[in-house]
């Protein structure tokens, strides 16, 4: 059958790489090495709820999903996530490396509570399959963040390593995703195209790569916010 689509893969891939998120002023500071230590404290907590709800995520989208080929490529990717059974190598054990570093004890990440934009950044991929079908939402995930970490996570690892030196083992969440992503987007990709039918499911993946990049941007918007209300805490 032949596909026919409102938009190629090259269009969603200029989705987020013209997308104002990456002029964000927060991602501007990081690669200019003005971030405070305190900022990169405020940002690593919600970074860690995020990463947390990844495999929520990737779960959300198998339950929407009857394509078995599919299903297996979000298994591989989960258990990428779950440390290939490994629990001291599952991605969010590995993000607290970076967090203990910080004097964040275990404790304090799992009490205190995600800021609005970043629930909401949780929110928004948790309701993709349900809202655009799980192909949109694979889209989402593939081209709006596995396909982002890269660029993003080297901008924000460049930020963190100006406030203060971190060993390499304090980093290794970032190294991984760093160099693992790229494989993660690329599989995903090549699964999605063949799939993509319609006019109305590539009009539909166009969305949710829109919105999961918007409630990015929005992400940041609330880890500015957050650091301004704790620097003027310390002030004070």
């Amino acid at each position: 059958m032949k596909t026919i689509t409102a938009y190629s893969v090259d269009s969603f891939k200029r989705i987020t790489e013209y997308h104002p998120l990456w002029k964000h002023r927060f991602l501007e500071r990081c690669r200019t090495g003005e971030l405070t230590l305190s900022e990169v404290r405020v940002l690593a907590v919600q970074m860690y709820k995020f990463s947390q709800a990844f495999n929520r995520i990737l779960a959300s989208i198998m339950s929407c999903c009857s394509d078995e080929k599919a299903q297996l490529v979000l298994l591989e990717n989960l258990w990428d996530e779950m440390g290939q059974g490994n629990l001291a190598h599952t991605h969010p054990e590995l993000f607290r490396h970076f967090t203990r570093t910080l004097g964040i004890d275990d404790g304090t990440l799992l009490l205190t509570p995600p800021e609005p934009e970043t629930q909401a950044l949780i929110d928004t991929y948790l309701a993709l399959p349900h809202q655009y079908g799980y192909l949109a939402a694979l889209g989402a995930v593939c081209f709006a963040s596995e396909g982002i970490v890269n660029s993003l996570y080297t901008q924000i690892r460049q930020g963190i390593v100006d406030t203060s030196p971190f060993s390499t083992e304090s980093l290794i969440f970032f190294e991984v995703h760093i160099d693992l992503d790229d494989d993660h987007a690329a599989h995903l990709e090549a699964l999605i195209e063949p799939r993509l039918k319609t006019v109305e499911e590539s009009i539909y993946l166009h969305r949710a790569i829109k919105k999961a990049m918007d409630a990015r941007l929005q992400f940041f918007n609330g880890i500015e916010r957050a650091s301004q209300a704790v620097a003027q805490i310390c002030v004070a």
